[in-house]
This record gives structure tokens, sequence and C-alpha cells, in this order.
């Protein structure tokens, strides 16, 4: 019984004990962990853990204002920069330029190009009208000289073609015309620009207004440089009045350009005046070497007294008249008048040539 009690006693009293330390134990633990409830910090990162999860509707919210915000301005803001800036870096290259059929009024212009992008977008302008102008010393003329209706024009990187095919336009400032005209008869270079205002797509994005605005520099007919006139025979039976001499001329044109100016009439003088004038019917310049049928009406008792002992007179060879169709185009007198031509002849030489001829033909 003793050892009952005893072992039991014992036994009761582990137990307690135990129990004892178990609370100790465990109010040790809660020690260790900071209490909330108690007023326990929480570290930075706890803050932000527990902000977030309370709050992360809120940041999504904001997330998504943000995104909206800087997609707009990319849209909105930046595109149409990026779009005209592209649009002013592109250059036109010229390949063919054509003046056709020409009144005093209009013109049929064929333009073919090549358009130079260095962007990496490849957008698509829409069709406008670009008025084109002459350029002098960087200045642009006041008024432009025609407008051309441009067509679409989807830009490729690096290049692409842009062309006007045969198209009827109006003259919008003969005075203009006339200054351009001259510039490119006598000119080794002219420039001119094309200004307009249009619509560019670019994929799904919206569509930008933009200003074209492009200037380019070709050559021009540099003033005949190198005219000549060859095959020349005259004749010295016909009557008078009807013409009495015959050649080509000869017009070398460096440019890409094709001017159709109709009857040319050519005013001959020397030292001892005006010895008579000479016609270049339908005369049409193309790019390379031309060699256009030409007849003259000289008075050779005028044009003997001029020569220099060794039988050469310095011909002066001034335009006077274009006429096509029957309709003078003053733009083109004006700037045949302002390019005088001084040409060498060997008339002696001349002579002796037609007199052959004229044998070898009876």
């Amino acid at each position: 019984m003793s050892d009952s009690v005893t072992h039991g006693g014992s036994h009761d009293s582990q137990d307690k004990n135990f129990e004892a330390g178990d609370g100790k134990y465990q109010a040790e633990q809660i020690e260790e962990q900071p209490s909330y409830l108690d007023g326990g910090k929480r570290t930075t990162g706890q803050k932000i853990k527990r902000h977030c999860a309370r709050f992360w509707w809120l940041h999504l919210v904001i997330f998504c204002i943000v995104f909206l915000i800087i997609a707009l301005c990319l849209v909105y803001v930046a595109m149409p920069k990026i779009a005209q800036h592209g649009v002013d870096e592109s250059s036109i290259e010229f390949t063919d330029i054509q003046f056709l059929s020409p009144t005093e009024s209009s013109i049929v212009i064929t333009q073919q190009a090549i358009l130079h992008s260095p962007s990496i977008y490849t957008p698509t302008l829409d069709p406008f009208n670009a008025s084109l102008y002459l350029v002098t010393d960087g200045v642009f003329a006041s008024t432009p000289m025609i407008v051309v209706e441009m067509p679409r024009i989807h830009a490729l990187h690096p290049k692409s073609n842009a062309s006007v095919d045969n198209q009827n336009v109006t003259i919008v400032d003969l005075d203009q015309v006339t200054k351009y005209a001259t510039t490119v008869l006598t000119n080794e270079t002219v420039t001119t620009a094309l200004t307009g205002r249009t619509d560019l797509h670019e994929g799904k994005l919206p569509v930008n207004k933009v200003n074209y605005n492009s200037s380019t520099t070709y050559l021009g007919l540099n003033g005949l440089k190198g005219f000549n006139v060859t095959g020349v025979i005259v004749n010295t039976s016909v009557a008078a009045g009807q013409p009495n001499l015959k050649g080509f001329a000869f017009i070398p044109n460096p440019s890409v350009l094709t001017v159709a100016m109709g009857n040319v009439t050519l005013s001959l003088s020397t030292s001892a005046g005006v010895v008579g004038t000479s016609t270049v019917p339908d005369m049409t310049i193309r790019p390379g070497n031309n060699s256009l049928p030409m007849t003259a009406i000289v008075n050779q008792t005028a044009l003997i007294t001029s020569l220099d002992k060794s039988g050469k007179v310095n011909m002066t060879i001034t335009g006077t008249s274009s006429v096509y169709n029957g309709q003078h185009l003053t733009y083109y007198e004006k700037a045949l008048s302002s390019n005088v031509l001084t040409l060498e002849m060997n008339v002696l030489q001349i002579l002796s040539d037609s007199a052959a001829a004229a044998a070898g033909l009876s």
C-alpha cells in the first residue's frame, strides 16, 4: 500500500510538474512570437505583403490606368510624330519627267520616280493634290507652278516606285512656269518641291495626317552646252523667201527631261546683224543626244560679208518663237530668248560641201 501510494504520489507530482513545465514552454513560445494584437511591430516586408493582399484590386486599377495612358500617348502623340518624321526623311529621285502637249494654260506631265525611305515602317499615303514649286537657292517660290494629283503611294524600305502618268494639269502661275522653263534650259541643275497634306496608314494603327514636303534636285539642259549644226547644205538656186539651208541641230540633253516645244524659230545673227532665221519643226528634246532636222532662210550676201579671212563666221543663235498646234507658248519663248548660243561656222567649207553634193545629185 505504501509503495502504491508512494508511486502514485510520485506520478501525480511528475504529471503536475510536466504540465507546469509544458505551460511554461508554451508561454515562452508565445513570448517569442510578436503579438500583433498586443501592438507588436511588423517588418517592412510584412507590411507590403499585407497591403498588397488587402488592396490588390487597387494596384490592378492603377496599373491599367497607367498602361492605358502610355498606350494612348504612344498612339495619339508619339505615332503622329513618328509618321511625320518618316515622311520628312523620305526623298524622291526622278528617273523620267515629260512635259508634252503644251498649251498656254495647261501641259501633260509624266513623272517616274523612286521614293527612298530610310524608315523601317512601310506606310501607305492616300492620293492627294501636290503643289509643285520652283526652289531657288533653297527658297520656295511665292506660288506653285502647277498642282499634280499624286496617286496612292505604298512606301517600302528602302525604296519604292511612284509615278504620275499622262496627267493634264492646269498652269497655276504662268510667271513661275516661265521661270522654271528658263532655269531648266539655262542651268546645270534645277530644284523643285512637291508639297501637300494627306492621310498616312500604318497597319491597324489610327490614321495620321501628315504634311508632305519633298525637294528634289536634278539635271537641267545646262544652256544646251555642246549645241552644234551638222550636215549643213546650202542651196543657192531656191527662190527668194524659201529655205536655202538645211541640216541638223545637234542638242545634247544630260537630264531626264523630255520637253515638247512645237515649231521653234531661231534668229541667226553675225557681226553684220540679223542674217536669217532657222526653224526646227516639232522640236522635242529627249534625254541623250538629239539630232533634229532644221531649215533656214539666210541672206547669203550679208553672210558672206561677215566672214573672216579663213572663211569662218561666229553665228549668234537666239530663240524667238515656240508654236504648238498653232498656239504660241510664251513660257518657252522667253526661256529660249534668254539662252543665247554662239556657234563658229566654216561657211567656205559648207559652200564647198554643198557644191559637191549638188554636183553629185546632178
